[in-house]
C-alpha cells in the first residue's frame, strides 16, 4: 500500500517473525520459564540479567574515580603512622612532635573512614566524603609545624588538592584549597616576620627574608596550580566521557540501522515473484507486488474506473494450509468491523468462490514507520506525540470493538500522505472474551514489541498494545529496541523478566517523559495506563512539560 518506489509497508521482519511464528503462548511460556532457571537459577532472579546491560561511560568514570581514591586513602592510612615512627628517631621540638602525632592519628582515622566509604559505590556520597577530607587535611597542618612550613612536607597538601580536584564534587575540593592556602599563610606569616620562631626539624632559619617571600609565593601557586590542573583534568575526563557516550549511541544507531536493513534485504530476497500480477479478481485487474506480510502478498490493483487499492492475496506457501487461510478469512472479518481514519480502510473481502482469498483495501502513499526509522534512527519527540496521538485513535477504535491488535510494532504503523497515521495487519488479533486467537496459537507477536503477559502465554488485553505502543516510543526516542538478545529463548526472558536501559541514558529524553514510557511499558499490566489515549495524553503533556502525576514502577529501568 505504498506509493512510487516505497516498498509496501505490510511485510514482516524476518527476526521478528520468530516470534510471530515460531511458537504459540504456551510454548514460549515454557522457553521463558527453562531459560529463567538456567540463567538465574530456581528462584528467577533477574540479577543475572541487569548485568547484561553494559555500564555507561559516566558510571565507567566514577568507577575510575573510586578505584583511584581507595588507593590515595590507603595510602593516607600508612604514610602517616610511618611518619609518625619516623619522627621517634630524628626527634625534634616536643611539643611540635606531641602535634605531629595527634595530626597523624586524625589523618589515619579519617583516610581509615573514606576507605570505608570507597568501598561501595552508593556510600561515596559528598556530605560525608567532604567532612572527612576536611578532617583529613587539618591533620596535616601540624605535620607543617613539625617539619617547617618551607620544608619538602608540603608536596603532601599539594598532592591531596590534585588528587580531590580530580573528583565530581567542586565543593569539597574548593574547600580543601582554602584551607590549605589559608593556614600554610597563618602559619608561615608570622615566622617570614618574625613573630613565632620556626622549630621545624627542617628550619628556615638563617633563610634570607626576600627569599622566605619567594618560598611561600611558590609554595600558595603550587597550592593553587594543583587545584587547576585537578579541575582542567576532570572537565577534559567529562567532555572525553560525553563524547564517548555520543560515539557509542551513534555506533549502537547504526548498529540498529544496519540489523534493520540487512532484515529488509532478506525480505526483499525472499520475495513472492508476483505470480497474480496482470490477472484480474474480482472487480480488480492486479498490477506488480507492492510488498509481502506474514502470510499474504500485497499488490497493486485497479478497479474499472480506474481507482487504484492495495489487495491482500495468501502467498503461494499458505494457501495449501487450512489454518492459515482462516487465519486470512479471520483477518479479513476483523478489519473489516473497525472504521477510523487511522485503520486502513477496507473496500472489499473477496467472495467465497474466489480462486484465492484476497482483501481489497485503500492504497496508501508514503512509507512504514519501520522504513522511516531505518534512514533516520530517532524521531523528534514532537513528530512522534503526533503518531501516538493518531495511533491510539486507532487503537481505541479496535479496544471498543473488543479487539486487541498483539502485533504493533512500527512495521505495522504507515503514514499516509504525510499526514495521516494508519495501524495495518490485524493479522494477528485477538477478540477479548473470544476463545484463544484469531489466528491460531501459532501465531503470538513480535518480541521486541510485546507485551510481558503475552510473551508468557497470559492473558492478552488491550494493555498489550498500550505496551507495544510504549516500546515504539522508546524506540523512536531512543534508536533502540527495548530488549535484544542472541536468540528467541533469551530475548523473550528479557521482555518477561528485565527492565530496559533508561531512555535519558540512550537519548534526550525527560525525566516526565521517562516516568510516562515507564508506566506504558510496566510489567504488570495493572500498572499501565488504562488505554492508549490516555498514554498519547500523557505523554504529550509530559513533552510539553505539564505536570502529570503517574505511578512508576520502582524497577522501571536499569
Amino acid at each position: 500500500m505504498n506509493t512510487g518506489d516505497d516498498t509496501q509497508a505490510d511485510p514482516h521482519d524476518p527476526t521478528e517473525d520468530i516470534g510471530t511464528q515460531a511458537a504459540g503462548p504456551r510454548a514460549m511460556a515454557v522457553v521463558v520459564e527453562v531459560n529463567a532457571k538456567s540463567a538465574t537459577g530456581a528462584k528467577g532472579s533477574t540479577a543475572g540479567v541487569s548485568k547484561l546491560q553494559p555500564p555507561t561511560a559516566a558510571q565507567a568514570l566514577d568507577h575510575a574515580d573510586l578505584s583511584r581514591m581507595r588507593v590515595f586513602h590507603l595510602f593516607g592510612i600508612t604514610a602517616p603512622l610511618a611518619a609518625g615512627l619516623f619522627a621517634l628517631a630524628i626527634g625534634g621540638d616536643r611539643l611540635a612532635q606531641i602535634f605531629f602525632w595527634i595530626g597523624v592519628s586524625v589523618m589515619s582515622v579519617a583516610n581509615i573512614g573514606l576507605v570505608w566509604l570507597a568501598a561501595k559505590p552508593e556510600r561515596w556520597q559528598p556530605k560525608p566524603v567532604g567532612i572527612l577530607w576536611i578532617v583529613a587535611t587539618f591533620g596535616v597542618l601540624p605535620m607543617l609545624y613539625y617539619f617547617g612550613p618551607f620544608s619538602a612536607v608540603v608536596m603532601v597538601p599539594i598532592l591531596g588538592i590534585i588528587f580531590i580536584s580530580l573528583g565530581r564534587s567542586r565543593w569539597i575540593s574548593t574547600s580543601i584549597i582554602v584551607i590549605c592556602v589559608v593556614a600554610h599563610l597563618a602559619l608561615a606569616v608570622p615566622m617570614i616576620v618574625g613573630w613565632i620562631p620556626d622549630v621545624g626539624v627542617m628550619a628556615s632559619n638563617g633563610v634570607a627574608l626576600h627569599q622566605k617571600i619567594f618560598a611561600e609565593v611558590l609554595i600558595i601557586a603550587f597550592q593553587f596550580s594543583g587545584f587547576a590542573l585537578g579541575r582542567w583534568a576532570r572537565s577534559a575526563n567529562t567532555t572525553a566521557v560525553a563524547e564517548l557516550q555520543s560515539a557509542m549511541q551513534i555506533i549502537g544507531d547504526q548498529q540498529q540501522v544496519l540489523a534493520e536493513a540487512k532484515d529488509d534485504d532478506a525480505r526483499v530476497r525472499h520475495a513472492d515473484e508476483g505470480r497474480w500480477s496482470g490477472q484480474q479478481m474480482g472487480h480488480w485487474k492486479i498490477g506488480h507486488v507492492l510488498g509481502r506480510g506474514a502470510m499474504g502478498d500485497v499488490y497493486e490493483a485497479a478497479g474499472p474506473d480506474g481507482r487504484s487499492i492495495a489487495i491482500k492475496m495468501l502467498n503461494a506457501r499458505t494457501t495449501a494450509s487450512p489454518n492459515l487461510v482462516e487465519r486470512f478469512h479471520r483477518e479479513m472479518e476483523v478489519a473489516a468491523r473497525l472504521e477510523s481514519p487511522h485503520i486502513v480502510q477496507v473496500i472489499e473481502i473477496s467472495p467465497p468462490d474466489a480462486p484465492v482469498p484476497f482483501l481489497a483495501m485503500e492504497r496508501l502513499y508514503g512509507t512504514d514507520l519501520a522504513t522511516r526509522l531505518r534512514s533516520e534512527p530517532r524521531m523528534p519527540s514532537d513528530e512522534l506525540g503526533v503518531m501516538l496521538d493518531q495511533v491510539s485513535r486507532g487503537l481505541e477504535v479496535a479496544r471498543i470493538a473488543g479487539v486487541v491488535h498483539r502485533d504493533m510494532k512500527p512495521h505495522n504503523l504507515f503514514l499516509h500522505e504525510g499526514s495521516t497515521w494508519k495501524i495495518l495487519d490485524f493479522g494477528v488479533a485477538k477478540l477479548v472474551g473470544g476463545e484463544g486467537t484469531l489466528t491460531g496459537d501459532g501465531v503470538v507477536g513480535t518480541p521486541q514489541y510485546m507485551a510481558p503477559e503475552q510473551a508468557s502465554g497470559g492473558t492478552v488485553t488491550h494493555l498489550a498494545d498500550v505496551y507495544a505502543l510504549g516500546a515504539i516510543a522508546y524506540r523512536c526516542l531512543t534508536g533502540r529496541s527495548p530488549f535484544k538478545g542472541k536468540d528467541l529463548a533469551e530475548l523473550v526472558y528479557q521482555v518477561v523478566h528485565a527492565p530496559p536501559v533508561r531512555p535519558g541514558v540512550l537519548g534526550k529524553v525527560s525525566r516526565s517523559v521517562e516516568d510516562v514510557l515507564a508506566v506504558a511499558m510496566a510489567k504488570d499490566p495493572r500498572r499501565r495506563f488504562s488505554s492508549a489515549v490516555s498514554f498519547a495524553q500523557a505523554f504529550i503533556a509530559a513533552r510539553r512539560g505539564k505536570p502529570i502525576t503517574v505511578d512508576v514502577p520502582d524497577d522501571a529501568w536499569t
